[in-house]
Formats: structure tokens, sequence, C-alpha cells
């Protein structure tokens, strides 16, 4: 029989080829920082990607089934990063799903060798990208397939500079390229709204989730880019880094380039793992 696709000229298997995540990009996917065996902040990522399930009308995997997975494949892992892929499986021919397709998952789980996430890491060197975000609010806040857009934001970060910031279509802060922003002001703290772009990141939910019961005045806010440098301060959250300080934003140096007590506080729970009691707080 006739390959049915070549990869590289070569015959190749089309499960994957075939499927809608690799044909349009149709599904999610959640990054996840496993620390000693465990996957740190399970329940936000899996009540994330429910979030997502439901906005792109996906079957959702069985989280306990999902959760079986990942101890077969994180066990004895000291530090490794543990992605899970949600698609809405084989493809039709055409964007119209093939109602009797089912959703497939894919998980993989890879050792870590880059710097400890949960250390203290030196303060980031951060630019503004010019590659603006599209305005779209079914897509907002979940973390789907589909991400040109940080591709080619992370291809214009310059040599010196560990992150970048992303702004809407009209110029206002929405996000970094791999994390969510904070603000910090003399008396409180400002994240940007993700209500028609962005994605909802975990670390940022446990910052929002936590704020009234650490006394941390924490309020979401649609931003103008001049907040960027009124702020006294700027943090980046991100699942495999928790929450970094930056040390300067394009020219800008900040006042303060350090986490506080309540910020190292939730920077370590960051780095814990959260949603099963039979494997630990």
């Amino acid at each position: 029989m006739p390959a049915r696709a070549l990869l590289n000229g070569e015959p190749a298997a089309d499960a994957i080829i075939f499927d809608r995540a690799c044909q349009f990009g149709d599904g999610l996917f959640e990054t996840i920082a496993v620390r000693d065996g465990k996957p740190c902040l399970w329940s936000r990522h899996i009540s994330r990607l429910l979030r997502g399930c439901e906005r792109l009308g996906l079957d959702m995997p069985d989280p306990v089934l999902l959760l079986e997975e990942t101890a077969r494949l994180c066990a004895e892992r000291e530090q490794a990063v543990l992605k899970i892929l949600v698609s809405a499986g084989r493809s039709a021919g055409g964007y119209a799903r093939d109602p009797e397709s089912k959703s497939t998952r894919l998980l993989t789980c890879n050792d870590w060798h880059g710097a400890c996430p949960w250390s203290d890491c030196p303060p980031l060197l951060v630019q503004e990208c010019t590659t603006r975000l599209a305005t779209q609010p079914m897509l907002a806040g979940i973390k789907h397939l589909n991400r040109l857009e940080q591709v080619l934001a992370r291809r214009e970060l310059r040599d010196d500079c560990q992150e970048g910031v992303l702004f809407d279509q009209d110029g206002r802060p929405v996000e970094g390229v791999m994390s969510n922003l904070v603000l910090k002001f003399e008396d409180h703290y400002l994240t940007p709204s993700l209500n028609n772009a962005g994605v909802a990141g975990t670390v940022r939910e446990l910052l929002i989730d936590n704020a009234a019961s650490l006394e941390l005045p924490l309020k979401i806010a649609q931003l103008e880019r001049n907040a960027l440098f009124r702020a006294e301060a700027l943090f980046m959250t991100n699942a495999l880094r928790g929450i970094q300080p930056v040390a300067q934003l394009e020219d800008h140096r900040y006042r303060v380039s350090r986490r506080s007590a309540v910020l190292d506080t939730l920077h370590a729970a960051c780095f814990t793992f959260s949603g099963d009691p039979a494997w630990g707080a």
C-alpha cells in the first residue's frame, strides 16, 4: 500500500500528522514543573485545561487517568518538565471536526538540566516586543496550541534579554512572551486584564487567589504602557520559573529588584504539588 504521509521524504505513521493538533493547532497544552517526582500546581493546571476544553468544545481527559499517567512518567524525576497536550483528535480533512472523533492526549516528561526554577534567580533584563497580540476574547485566558505570536516575539529578543513584554493592538501591556506581568507601586500591585488576549497563568492565578489572605493589595486592571515605567518594581510569573523580579526594561531600571517576604512565600508555593491528597501537600 502506498504511503499516506511522508516525513522528511520518508514514509511516516499518520496518527500525529493527521491529528487536528498538527493540522490546525486545534487543542490545548499545559507545561508543568516537576519536583521530586510530583507535578507542581497540579490542580491549577488541570482546572485551566478543563476550562480550555469547555471553551473549545473538547472532550476533557479523565483527571484521575491524567494523574496516573503523570505519576508513571514523572516517578523518580528530581527536576523535570511535564507537558500535557490535548487535541480535537483525527482530522476529517477540513475545518469541521469529525463528530465521531475523540480527543487525543499526549504526555511527555523530560529532565530539566537548566537552572533550578525554585532557587533565587538573578533579576531579568527585559525588552518591549513589536509583535502585537490579536484581540480574541474566545481564546483569551486559555493555553491553546496556536502560539505563533509568542514564536514571533521570541525571535525579537536580544541576546542580553531573557524576556519581552507583549502589547495588544492598542499598545496596552498584556503579558510577557512566556510569562504574566505583575507591577508593584508604593501601596498596591497591578496585573493586566486578560479579557481580550493573553494566557491566564497558574502562578498569576495563585497570586490572585491568595492576595486577600496574605494582605497583598493586588488588582486586575487594563493598563497603559506608561504604567510599566511608573511602577517601582516589575515581576514576571511563570509555571517553570515562579515569580521573578525584573532589573531593567529597555533603558528603565527598577528601584526594587527583589521579591518581598509575601512574594517569597508564594514563589515557594509555585513548586509544590496540589491536587491529590494521596500524593501529599
